[in-house]
């Protein structure tokens, strides 16, 4: 793992220290682990703007309504009493 050194204010810096005595990590990790976070919020948080913003258009919204009804169709495929694909049952000799 390449080691790379960011600044921080002494604030956030004795933060991170407590973190990482708390939980056992190393400042690096509770840094990575913390971007990981920001990252899952922030694509929730896009998504739900945008899904927002879909239904605030009234014809958008219908059309993404009308797609969503096409591929639910698209689940009865008729295969529901077929066998599966793989097979448990072999021999292993």
């Amino acid at each position: 793992m390449a080691t790379t050194s960011i600044r921080v204010d002494p604030r956030t810096h004795s933060a991170l220290r407590d973190l990482s005595e708390q939980e056992h990590k190393s400042i690096g990790q509770v840094v990575s682990d913390a971007v990981e976070q920001y990252q899952k919020e922030k694509f929730w948080r896009e998504y739900h703007e945008d899904y927002a913003k879909l239904r605030a258009d009234p014809k958008a919204w219908l059309e993404y309504q009308n797609e969503v009804s096409l591929w639910d169709t698209l689940s009865g495929d008729g295969l529901e009493n077929e066998e599966p694909y793989y097979a448990d049952d072999h021999d292993d000799a």
